[in-house]
């Protein structure tokens, strides 16, 4: 069976290799920072609460409730779809 190592003799590539292997593992480093900045858990609740604020100071309040109006009434017939196609 062969050697699944793959060998580059090409030092450009090498080094394009390391350059990215390197900006991969600072946006990882970050994103780890991101995520731990997060909170644990929210709460069903303040979660609720704060969509609620959000809407209250949207600027385009009769469009988001348009939105939210139309998906309620889909939801049915998404929900029909799903169980038929099991």
């Amino acid at each position: 069976m062969a050697d699944s190592t793959v060998r580059i003799d090409n030092p450009a590539i090498e080094a394009q290799l390391d350059q990215l292997q390197r900006e991969s593992q600072q946006r990882r480093t970050e994103l780890m920072a991101l995520a731990a900045a997060l909170p644990e858990a929210t709460s069903r609740r303040a979660l609720v609460k704060s969509m609620i604020g959000s809407v209250v100071h949207a600027p385009n309040r009769p469009l988001v409730a348009k939105r939210v109006v139309l998906k309620l009434l889909r939801t049915p017939a998404d929900m029909l779809r799903r169980l038929r196609a099991r």
